[in-house]
């Protein structure tokens, strides 16, 4: 009996040790440790305007975004702050991601620049960490002459460059090739004296300017041969400025001027503007022009022609698009019912904020009619009507009679003293006035000052189809 009992404690033991284990042999699978995700930037390749940034994931399911600064842009920003610049919060993140090796090849940079690629993972769709890689580009012989914009200044001899950017910052596209098309003359020379060789190499518009001073404009050509952009090329010093009584920063010369010195006379008359174009006109130095057939010989005298191309100073009677108007830079015109150049009237093309079609250089615009309205009441006209000044805080800028431009219907020059001073503002929109016969007419404002007689108008209408100078105030 005895034995009987140590038997079936002894089976019982082995059941429930059986138990134990079958129990244990039951348990859930262990969960593997998460591995964590790592990403690195490769950078590669580059060049006085380019680079190759590669960014691998440990994990090619990662998802993150990519972004590339100036470094000094992002001096004194914590993560958080580079994250929302690369992803703002009003975006849908998962539409920003990227997963997989991915090479960025940027090749619009500036050289001799530091950059900083910046790379963000995301976890479940919430930024978990911030990778950084800085590199510098490689410096240049050709000096940058900065921002996009539809006017550069060249203020000595050297090498000079800049990428075709529209003022917004796109691209502008289908450039084949890039050459001059005119410029003033250097002195009594009937040869271009104001660059020596200008290129474009599929990323950046190359120049080599001779230190010489005037204007020269250069024109971007399709594989077809048509102009699809222009620039104004201003060989002059840097111009200086000058801040004025309502807190506005004018430039101290008229735009396309080689002075600003009340001395130097026709020099600091500049260059004029149908409004909205990007091109600019040449006046002349002699009112010479009195009927329409006359129109542009001042301009064909004092500029100088590339033969290549065939083009001519002329007047045409009709108006366009903004597509054939930049096509054909060098002509005039006019459209005898609306008295504009534009079809589509757009009024818009220059404005309060920076446009692409505003012909001011980096930094500066078109002023608009409110820039100038308070202190240019207090003009000071010379006696012998050559122009006026305007004096605040000691500062004096002289405003040249330089007159009343080209007639929006004849493109003939009104020039000199007896013109007075006329100034594009950036301001337009439709008028409807009795009394001027106008009926929800477009138009833009322009200062006008009679310097014989001293009346001045602050906000003169005009015809867009009018060419004034432009006196550039700062952004």
């Amino acid at each position: 009996m005895k034995n009987y009992k140590n038997f079936f404690f002894h089976v019982l033991g082995l059941a429930l040790g059986l138990v134990v284990v079958s129990c244990g042999e039951n348990n859930s699978p262990e969960v593997e440790p998460e591995v964590p995700v790592s990403l690195k930037i490769n950078v590669s390749n580059i060049t006085q305007n380019s680079a190759d940034v590669t960014v691998v994931p440990s994990n090619e399911k990662a998802t993150y975004s990519y972004g590339l600064f100036r470094s000094a842009s992002l001096q004194g920003l914590n993560d958080d702050q580079i994250t929302k610049l690369i992803v703002p919060d009003n975006t849908k993140i998962s539409e920003k991601l990227i997963t997989g090796s991915k090479t960025f090849s940027p090749d619009t940079l500036v050289d001799n620049t530091e950059y900083t690629a910046v790379v963000v993972y995301y976890k479940n769709l919430i930024a978990d960490k911030v990778y950084r890689t800085d590199f510098k580009t490689l410096k240049s012989a050709y000096k940058d002459l900065g921002d996009g914009a539809n006017c550069y200044i060249i203020p000595e001899a050297g090498k000079y460059s800049f990428v075709p950017l529209h003022v917004s910052g796109k691209p502008i596209e289908n450039i084949a090739k890039v050459d001059w098309i005119w410029a003033t003359k250097v002195g009594e020379s009937n040869e271009q004296k104001l660059i020596t060789y200008v290129k474009y190499d599929g990323k950046r518009v190359q120049i080599d300017a001779t230190g010489e001073r005037g204007s020269i404009v250069l024109a971007a050509f399709d594989n077809a041969g048509k102009i699809v952009w222009v620039w104004h090329i201003w060989c002059t010093e840097v111009p200086k400025t000058m801040k004025y009584s309502n807190g506005k920063v004018f430039m101290d010369r008229n735009l396309g001027a080689l002075s600003a010195n009340e001395a130097d006379g026709k020099k600091t008359w500049g260059l004029l503007w149908q409004w909205g174009r990007i091109v600019p006109f040449f006046s002349g130095y002699e009112e010479t022009e009195w009927q329409k057939e006359d129109a542009f010989t001042e301009s064909r005298k004092w500029t100088i022609m590339n033969p290549t191309y065939g083009l001519e100073w002329k007047f045409e009677y009709h108006a366009v698009e903004i597509d054939e108007a930049i096509a054909r830079p060098t002509v005039f015109f006019c459209d005898k019912k609306s008295c504009d150049w534009n079809n589509t009237i757009n009024l818009k093309l220059w404005g309060g904020v920076k446009t692409d079609y505003d012909p001011s250089p980096a930094g500066f615009h078109v002023p608009q009619t409110s820039d100038w309205e308070e202190p240019l009441a207090n003009f000071v006209p010379r006696d012998d009507w050559s122009g006026a000044t305007y004096t605040f805080e000691g500062n004096t800028a002289w405003w040249p009679a330089s007159g009343s431009g080209r007639e929006f219907d004849s493109g003939c020059n009104i020039i000199g003293f007896g013109g007075g001073i006329f100034v594009w503002s950036s301001t337009a929109e439709y008028v409807t006035d009795i009394m001027f016969g106008l009926d929800n007419s477009p138009m833009a404002y322009r200062l006008a000052y009679q310097t014989r007689t001293k009346f001045l108008t602050l906000k003169a209408m005009g015809n867009r189809a009018f060419a004034h100078s432009i006196r550039c105030v700062a952004d």
